[in-house]
């Protein structure tokens, strides 16, 4: 019998670590090896506003395609999922998601799942499955906490992954942050010749967000650039390709963490050939960058951040110089087919599940 590798169990509301971690699989296995179920069309299509032609931000997901081909569509029918799940067809079954309705779907599937299974826990909270409650109430993170304990996940890849995780002896887990999906987002070389002095894109999702566009509040260029409070997504000016083009003119972008830490923008400031300046990370995040050699990490409290803003503005050459190696750095370790081929490893590893 012939088993296909994966059941890739998806929200068909946007997820971005779902997106991503679809996206690299799709990429470094054979055509036809992942399965997704139900059909997102996000995977196949580009990413649009319903009332406008524009590409929505963020860029760096959706429309998976491999070189050379059109999007193909590696799904099936309920009936056919089960009648694979019967016959064991399937060497593993991934929870892509942590919006509620993947969790159903997982659901309704489970009696006939005889794979090994493993959750991809994109949410912005620290607790396993935290963004259940958050998105779906009480009683779907009580349907969540119930399948584990009727049939355990075999290890779980976690965005919010704290530094001092409490929970390894509850759940195999493994850090699984954002990445750079490279199919869809162009690597802009450096730009020593500057339109902007600093950056800041965000809506005011944390108190750390708050702070910082207090402290840049007529300072800079940033009442000029729009980086100030006040920002709501649907009405983000720079989209698409205008955006990375937009950060690969600023002499610093920043990047602060909302309800999570993680955040897309952590990762395309160094794609676009920018110095990211962040706070300290608070998350699990392997091979991750190094303050003063390919990014800049403020405290935690921003007490220095105008500081630091000031010394990288008035020392261009070495801001320039810790935002080429940023690039070379996020394009050795911090793609999404890079985070694919973790995923493989780990399953390979810890599980004898080998995918390629």
């Amino acid at each position: 019998m012939v088993r296909m590798p994966i059941l890739f169990i998806c929200s068909q509301e946007s997820d971005y670590l779902q997106d991503l971690t679809y996206a690299g699989l799709s990429e470094i296995l054979p055509e036809g090896s992942v399965i997704e179920y139900p059909h997102h069309w996000q995977f196949h299509k580009q990413r649009k506003f319903f009332w406008s032609r524009r590409l929505e931000y963020p860029r760096n997901l959706g429309l998976i395609s491999r070189e050379g081909s059109s999007p193909s569509c590696n799904h099936s029918s309920l009936e056919k999922i089960h009648q694979s799940l019967k016959k064991n067809e399937f060497q593993l079954v991934v929870l892509g998601s942590c919006k509620p309705d993947a969790l159903l779907t997982l659901n309704s599937l489970l009696e006939t799942i005889q794979a090994p299974w493993i959750f991809v826990d994109g949410g912005d909270r620290k607790e396993i499955g935290g963004d259940f409650e958050r998105l779906g109430g009480k009683e779907s993170l009580t349907l969540f906490q119930s399948i584990c304990r009727n049939q355990k996940p075999a290890l779980i890849f976690k965005r919010e992954l704290p530094l001092q995780s409490s929970q390894e002896d509850i759940f195999l887990l493994f850090p699984l942050p954002f990445s750079l999906q490279v199919s869809r987002v162009s690597v802009l070389p450096p730009n020593d010749h500057k339109k902007y002095q600093v950056l800041f894109w965000a809506v005011e999702s944390s108190q750390t967000r708050k702070t910082a566009f207090r402290l840049l509040k007529g300072c800079y260029d940033c009442d000029q650039n729009g980086s100030i409070s006040g920002q709501k997504f649907r009405k983000y000016s720079l989209k698409g390709e205008d955006y990375f083009e937009a950060l690969n003119q600023s002499q610093i972008a920043l990047s602060l963490g909302g309800e999570g830490f993680d955040t897309l923008r952590y990762w395309e400031i160094p794609a676009s050939g920018t110095l990211l300046l962040s706070e300290s990370p608070r998350i699990q995040i392997p091979n991750n960058f190094v303050s003063g050699q390919n990014a800049v990490f403020c405290k935690n409290d921003l007490s220095d951040l105008t500081a630091l803003i000031d010394y990288y503005i008035t020392h261009k050459n070495e801001a320039s110089e810790i935002a080429r190696e940023g690039q070379k750095h996020l394009l050795q370790y911090h793609t999404h087919i890079h985070r694919a081929e973790s995923i493989r490893d780990i399953l390979s590893s810890q599980l004898d599940i080998r995918i390629s």
